[in-house]
Protein backbone atom coordinates (compact mmCIF):
# COMPACT_ATOMS: atom_id res chain seq x y z
CA UNK A 1 0.00 0.00 0.00
CA UNK A 2 2.86 2.41 0.76
CA UNK A 3 3.99 2.39 -2.87
CA UNK A 4 0.49 3.34 -4.02
CA UNK A 5 0.24 6.10 -1.43
CA UNK A 6 3.56 7.47 -2.65
CA UNK A 7 2.59 7.46 -6.32
CA UNK A 8 -0.74 9.14 -5.51
CA UNK A 9 1.03 11.87 -3.57
CA UNK A 10 3.61 12.39 -6.32
CA UNK A 11 1.48 12.23 -9.48
CA UNK A 12 -1.29 14.59 -10.60
CA UNK A 13 -3.06 12.86 -13.50
CA UNK A 14 -5.01 9.63 -12.91
CA UNK A 15 -7.21 7.36 -15.01
CA UNK A 16 -9.20 4.72 -13.12
CA UNK A 17 -10.53 1.67 -14.95
CA UNK A 18 -12.63 -1.33 -13.94
CA UNK A 19 -13.47 -4.70 -15.39
CA UNK A 20 -15.91 -5.43 -18.21
CA UNK A 21 -19.59 -5.60 -17.22
CA UNK A 22 -18.85 -3.62 -14.03
CA UNK A 23 -20.63 -4.68 -10.86
CA UNK A 24 -21.28 -2.71 -7.70
CA UNK A 25 -17.86 -3.28 -6.16
CA UNK A 26 -16.07 -2.28 -9.36
CA UNK A 27 -18.12 0.90 -9.79
CA UNK A 28 -17.93 1.86 -6.12
CA UNK A 29 -14.19 1.34 -5.79
CA UNK A 30 -13.56 3.42 -8.92
CA UNK A 31 -15.84 6.27 -7.84
CA UNK A 32 -14.78 6.12 -4.18
CA UNK A 33 -11.12 6.49 -5.10
CA UNK A 34 -11.94 9.15 -7.71
CA UNK A 35 -13.73 11.22 -5.07
CA UNK A 36 -10.71 10.99 -2.78
CA UNK A 37 -8.27 11.92 -5.55
CA UNK A 38 -10.48 14.89 -6.42
CA UNK A 39 -10.34 16.05 -2.80
CA UNK A 40 -6.54 16.00 -3.12
CA UNK A 41 -6.75 18.30 -6.14
CA UNK A 42 -5.78 15.58 -8.61
CA UNK A 43 -7.03 15.31 -12.19
CA UNK A 44 -9.04 12.08 -12.36
CA UNK A 45 -11.03 10.30 -15.06
CA UNK A 46 -12.97 7.04 -14.68
CA UNK A 47 -13.42 4.70 -17.65
CA UNK A 48 -16.18 2.11 -17.28
CA UNK A 49 -18.55 0.24 -19.54
CA UNK A 50 -22.24 1.06 -19.09
CA UNK A 51 -23.82 -0.38 -15.96
CA UNK A 52 -27.31 -1.01 -14.51
CA UNK A 53 -29.34 2.03 -13.31
CA UNK A 54 -29.47 0.66 -9.75
CA UNK A 55 -25.84 1.68 -9.34
CA UNK A 56 -26.68 5.32 -10.06
CA UNK A 57 -27.05 5.65 -6.30
CA UNK A 58 -23.24 5.56 -6.11
CA UNK A 59 -21.83 9.12 -6.25
CA UNK A 60 -19.13 9.87 -8.81
CA UNK A 61 -20.68 9.76 -12.27
CA UNK A 62 -19.19 13.20 -12.95
CA UNK A 63 -15.79 11.52 -13.29
CA UNK A 64 -16.88 9.22 -16.13
CA UNK A 65 -14.97 9.84 -19.31
CA UNK A 66 -16.99 11.59 -22.03
CA UNK A 67 -14.16 12.09 -24.52
CA UNK A 68 -12.73 9.69 -27.13
CA UNK A 69 -10.31 7.33 -25.39
CA UNK A 70 -7.57 8.20 -27.88
CA UNK A 71 -7.55 11.78 -26.59
CA UNK A 72 -7.05 10.84 -22.93
CA UNK A 73 -3.79 11.92 -21.34
CA UNK A 74 -2.61 9.04 -19.18
CA UNK A 75 0.14 9.42 -16.63
CA UNK A 76 -0.99 6.97 -13.95
CA UNK A 77 -3.60 4.28 -14.56
CA UNK A 78 -5.17 2.42 -11.64
CA UNK A 79 -7.06 -0.79 -12.42
CA UNK A 80 -9.65 -1.65 -9.78
CA UNK A 81 -11.40 -4.95 -9.08
CA UNK A 82 -9.90 -6.48 -12.23
CA UNK A 83 -8.40 -9.95 -11.92
CA UNK A 84 -6.74 -9.96 -15.32
CA UNK A 85 -5.50 -7.40 -17.82
CA UNK A 86 -7.77 -8.96 -20.45
CA UNK A 87 -10.79 -8.12 -18.26
CA UNK A 88 -10.17 -4.38 -18.50
CA UNK A 89 -12.33 -3.94 -21.58
CA UNK A 90 -11.87 -0.39 -22.93
CA UNK A 91 -9.23 0.17 -20.26
CA UNK A 92 -6.91 -2.40 -21.83
CA UNK A 93 -5.60 -0.07 -24.54
CA UNK A 94 -5.25 2.72 -21.96
CA UNK A 95 -3.23 0.46 -19.70
CA UNK A 96 -0.66 -0.06 -22.44
CA UNK A 97 -0.30 3.72 -22.90
CA UNK A 98 0.12 4.62 -19.22
CA UNK A 99 3.50 5.66 -17.81
CA UNK A 100 2.65 4.23 -14.39
CA UNK A 101 0.26 1.33 -13.69
CA UNK A 102 -1.33 0.18 -10.44
CA UNK A 103 -3.71 -2.69 -9.70
CA UNK A 104 -5.95 -2.86 -6.62
CA UNK A 105 -7.91 -6.10 -6.45
CA UNK A 106 -9.15 -8.93 -4.23
CA UNK A 107 -9.43 -11.84 -6.68
CA UNK A 108 -7.19 -14.79 -5.88
CA UNK A 109 -6.60 -15.48 -9.59
CA UNK A 110 -4.90 -12.09 -9.99
CA UNK A 111 -1.19 -12.66 -10.63
CA UNK A 112 -0.28 -8.97 -10.51
CA UNK A 113 -0.27 -7.49 -14.01
CA UNK A 114 0.61 -3.88 -13.13
CA UNK A 115 3.88 -2.25 -12.10
CA UNK A 116 2.54 -1.86 -8.56
CA UNK A 117 0.02 -4.39 -7.24
CA UNK A 118 -2.09 -4.33 -4.07
CA UNK A 119 -3.90 -7.67 -3.99
CA UNK A 120 -5.72 -9.15 -0.99
CA UNK A 121 -7.55 -12.38 -1.93
CA UNK A 122 -9.14 -12.59 1.52
CA UNK A 123 -10.64 -9.09 1.42
CA UNK A 124 -14.42 -8.89 1.23
CA UNK A 125 -14.27 -6.45 -1.66
CA UNK A 126 -12.04 -4.06 -3.53
CA UNK A 127 -14.12 -1.28 -1.98
CA UNK A 128 -12.98 -2.30 1.50
CA UNK A 129 -9.37 -2.20 0.32
CA UNK A 130 -9.88 1.20 -1.30
CA UNK A 131 -11.37 2.58 1.92
CA UNK A 132 -8.24 1.62 3.84
CA UNK A 133 -6.19 3.42 1.20
CA UNK A 134 -8.42 6.51 1.21
CA UNK A 135 -8.12 6.81 4.99
CA UNK A 136 -4.39 7.36 4.57
CA UNK A 137 -5.00 10.20 2.13
CA UNK A 138 -8.08 12.21 3.16
CA UNK A 139 -10.89 12.33 5.68
CA UNK A 140 -13.69 10.36 3.93
CA UNK A 141 -16.75 12.48 3.19
CA UNK A 142 -20.39 11.43 2.79
CA UNK A 143 -20.11 10.65 -0.93
CA UNK A 144 -17.09 8.41 -0.35
CA UNK A 145 -18.91 6.67 2.51
CA UNK A 146 -21.96 5.97 0.31
CA UNK A 147 -19.79 4.61 -2.49
CA UNK A 148 -17.77 2.30 -0.24
CA UNK A 149 -20.86 1.01 1.57
CA UNK A 150 -22.56 0.24 -1.76
CA UNK A 151 -19.47 -1.61 -2.98
CA UNK A 152 -19.14 -3.68 0.17
CA UNK A 153 -22.77 -4.79 0.31
CA UNK A 154 -22.68 -5.57 -3.41
CA UNK A 155 -19.71 -7.92 -3.22
CA UNK A 156 -20.65 -9.51 0.09
CA UNK A 157 -24.25 -10.11 -1.01
CA UNK A 158 -25.40 -8.06 1.96
CA UNK A 159 -22.74 -9.52 4.29
CA UNK A 160 -23.67 -13.16 3.65
CA UNK A 161 -20.57 -14.39 1.78
CA UNK A 162 -17.75 -16.01 3.70
CA UNK A 163 -15.22 -13.28 2.83
CA UNK A 164 -17.17 -10.96 5.13
CA UNK A 165 -14.83 -10.39 8.07
CA UNK A 166 -14.69 -8.45 11.33
CA UNK A 167 -12.85 -5.67 9.49
CA UNK A 168 -15.68 -5.51 6.96
CA UNK A 169 -18.27 -4.98 9.67
CA UNK A 170 -16.10 -2.46 11.52
CA UNK A 171 -15.70 -0.34 8.39
CA UNK A 172 -19.41 -0.65 7.63
CA UNK A 173 -20.29 0.48 11.16
CA UNK A 174 -18.10 3.57 10.73
CA UNK A 175 -19.77 4.40 7.42
CA UNK A 176 -23.21 4.05 8.99
CA UNK A 177 -22.16 6.32 11.87
CA UNK A 178 -21.43 9.03 9.27
CA UNK A 179 -25.15 9.14 8.55
CA UNK A 180 -25.37 7.44 5.15
CA UNK A 181 -28.87 6.34 4.06
CA UNK A 182 -27.85 2.70 4.46
CA UNK A 183 -31.33 1.20 4.18
CA UNK A 184 -32.03 3.00 0.91
CA UNK A 185 -28.63 2.01 -0.52
CA UNK A 186 -29.09 -1.61 0.59
CA UNK A 187 -32.52 -1.92 -0.98
CA UNK A 188 -31.54 -0.17 -4.21
CA UNK A 189 -28.40 -2.25 -4.78
CA UNK A 190 -29.66 -5.65 -3.61
CA UNK A 191 -33.42 -5.80 -3.93
CA UNK A 192 -35.09 -3.37 -6.33
CA UNK A 193 -35.40 -4.38 -9.94
CA UNK A 194 -37.17 -3.51 -13.15
CA UNK A 195 -40.27 -5.43 -14.25
CA UNK A 196 -38.28 -6.82 -17.18
CA UNK A 197 -35.79 -8.25 -14.70
CA UNK A 198 -38.59 -10.16 -12.96
CA UNK A 199 -39.76 -11.54 -16.30
CA UNK A 200 -36.19 -12.54 -17.23
CA UNK A 201 -35.77 -14.35 -13.92
CA UNK A 202 -38.93 -16.29 -14.66
CA UNK A 203 -37.50 -17.45 -17.99
CA UNK A 204 -34.21 -18.42 -16.38
CA UNK A 205 -36.00 -20.48 -13.73
CA UNK A 206 -38.14 -22.16 -16.40
CA UNK A 207 -34.92 -23.09 -18.25
CA UNK A 208 -33.22 -24.41 -15.11
CA UNK A 209 -31.87 -27.96 -15.02
CA UNK A 210 -29.79 -30.11 -12.72
CA UNK A 211 -26.85 -32.45 -13.16
CA UNK A 212 -24.80 -34.82 -11.03
CA UNK A 213 -27.81 -35.88 -8.95
CA UNK A 214 -28.73 -32.30 -8.19
CA UNK A 215 -25.31 -31.16 -7.02
CA UNK A 216 -25.18 -28.81 -10.01
CA UNK A 217 -28.07 -26.48 -10.80
CA UNK A 218 -27.74 -24.45 -13.96
CA UNK A 219 -29.71 -22.38 -16.43
CA UNK A 220 -29.40 -20.13 -19.45
CA UNK A 221 -31.17 -17.31 -21.23
CA UNK A 222 -30.75 -16.21 -24.83
CA UNK A 223 -30.55 -12.70 -26.22
CA UNK A 224 -33.89 -13.23 -27.94
CA UNK A 225 -35.53 -14.33 -24.69
CA UNK A 226 -34.18 -11.24 -22.95
CA UNK A 227 -35.32 -8.74 -25.54
CA UNK A 228 -38.68 -10.50 -25.75
CA UNK A 229 -39.51 -9.40 -22.20
CA UNK A 230 -37.93 -5.96 -22.49
CA UNK A 231 -34.84 -6.86 -20.49
CA UNK A 232 -31.10 -6.91 -21.08
CA UNK A 233 -28.07 -8.53 -19.47
CA UNK A 234 -27.97 -5.87 -16.74
CA UNK A 235 -31.25 -7.32 -15.43
CA UNK A 236 -29.78 -10.73 -14.59
CA UNK A 237 -28.21 -10.01 -11.21
CA UNK A 238 -29.01 -12.51 -8.50
CA UNK A 239 -30.12 -15.40 -10.68
CA UNK A 240 -26.99 -17.51 -10.20
CA UNK A 241 -27.24 -16.99 -6.42
CA UNK A 242 -30.89 -18.05 -6.47
CA UNK A 243 -29.94 -21.25 -8.30
CA UNK A 244 -27.22 -21.99 -5.74
CA UNK A 245 -29.75 -21.83 -2.91
CA UNK A 246 -31.51 -24.89 -4.33
CA UNK A 247 -31.41 -27.56 -1.64
CA UNK A 248 -28.69 -30.14 -2.36
CA UNK A 249 -26.84 -27.91 -4.83
CA UNK A 250 -23.06 -27.47 -4.46
CA UNK A 251 -22.43 -25.39 -7.60
CA UNK A 252 -24.67 -23.21 -9.75
CA UNK A 253 -24.00 -21.85 -13.22
CA UNK A 254 -25.87 -19.28 -15.25
CA UNK A 255 -25.13 -18.82 -18.95
CA UNK A 256 -26.30 -15.96 -21.16
CA UNK A 257 -25.46 -14.05 -24.30
CA UNK A 258 -23.85 -10.65 -23.73
CA UNK A 259 -25.80 -7.77 -25.21
CA UNK A 260 -23.00 -5.81 -26.86
CA UNK A 261 -20.90 -8.68 -28.20
CA UNK A 262 -21.16 -12.22 -29.49
CA UNK A 263 -19.58 -13.63 -26.36
CA UNK A 264 -21.24 -15.96 -23.87
CA UNK A 265 -21.02 -15.03 -20.18
CA UNK A 266 -20.94 -17.75 -17.53
CA UNK A 267 -21.38 -16.96 -13.84
CA UNK A 268 -20.55 -19.54 -11.18
CA UNK A 269 -21.38 -19.78 -7.49
CA UNK A 270 -20.37 -22.52 -5.06
CA UNK A 271 -20.96 -23.92 -1.59
CA UNK A 272 -17.49 -25.51 -1.52
CA UNK A 273 -15.87 -26.58 -4.82
CA UNK A 274 -13.41 -24.05 -6.25
CA UNK A 275 -15.24 -22.43 -9.15
CA UNK A 276 -12.37 -20.01 -9.76
CA UNK A 277 -10.52 -23.01 -11.20
CA UNK A 278 -13.48 -23.71 -13.48
CA UNK A 279 -13.64 -20.09 -14.60
CA UNK A 280 -9.88 -19.95 -15.16
CA UNK A 281 -10.08 -22.99 -17.43
CA UNK A 282 -12.62 -21.05 -19.50
CA UNK A 283 -10.48 -17.92 -19.68
CA UNK A 284 -12.03 -16.15 -16.71
CA UNK A 285 -11.33 -15.87 -13.00
CA UNK A 286 -12.67 -14.82 -9.65
CA UNK A 287 -12.97 -16.28 -6.18
CA UNK A 288 -13.23 -19.86 -4.96
CA UNK A 289 -16.97 -19.51 -4.36
CA UNK A 290 -17.86 -16.88 -6.98
CA UNK A 291 -16.32 -16.61 -10.43
CA UNK A 292 -17.13 -15.88 -14.06
CA UNK A 293 -15.87 -16.19 -17.60
CA UNK A 294 -16.73 -14.76 -21.01
CA UNK A 295 -15.88 -16.68 -24.14
CA UNK A 296 -16.81 -17.16 -27.74
CA UNK A 297 -19.24 -19.89 -28.72
CA UNK A 298 -22.91 -20.69 -28.34
CA UNK A 299 -24.96 -21.38 -25.24
CA UNK A 300 -25.13 -25.12 -25.84
CA UNK A 301 -21.40 -25.71 -26.29
CA UNK A 302 -20.43 -23.36 -23.45
CA UNK A 303 -22.92 -25.04 -21.12
CA UNK A 304 -21.52 -28.47 -21.98
CA UNK A 305 -17.96 -27.26 -21.35
CA UNK A 306 -18.94 -25.67 -18.04
CA UNK A 307 -20.71 -28.80 -16.78
CA UNK A 308 -17.72 -31.03 -17.57
CA UNK A 309 -15.36 -28.70 -15.74
CA UNK A 310 -17.68 -28.34 -12.74
CA UNK A 311 -18.02 -32.10 -12.42
CA UNK A 312 -14.23 -32.48 -12.43
CA UNK A 313 -13.87 -29.81 -9.76
CA UNK A 314 -16.52 -31.45 -7.58
CA UNK A 315 -14.58 -34.73 -7.80
CA UNK A 316 -11.42 -32.88 -6.69
CA UNK A 317 -13.38 -31.27 -3.86
CA UNK A 318 -14.78 -34.61 -2.71
CA UNK A 319 -11.29 -36.13 -2.58
CA UNK A 320 -10.05 -33.27 -0.43
CA UNK A 321 -13.01 -33.36 1.93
Amino acid sequence: MEQILQIIRERTNFVLVGHTSPDGDCIASCFGLALALDMLGKSVTVVLESYPPKYDIIPGRKFLNAEPLDSLEIDTLIALDSADINRLGPGHSLFNRAKHTVCIDHHKTNEGFAQINYIEPDASSTSEMVFRLIEQLVEPNMDIAIAIYAGIISDTGGFKYNATAKSTMEITARLMEMGIPFTEIYNEVLHRHAFGAAKAKGIALKNAKQALDGRITYSHISREELTGVGADSSDLDGIVEYLLNTRGTDVSAFIYEKQMSKQIKVSFRSQGPDVSAVAAAMGGGGHALAAAAALNGDIESVTEQALLLIEKEIIVYDRRS
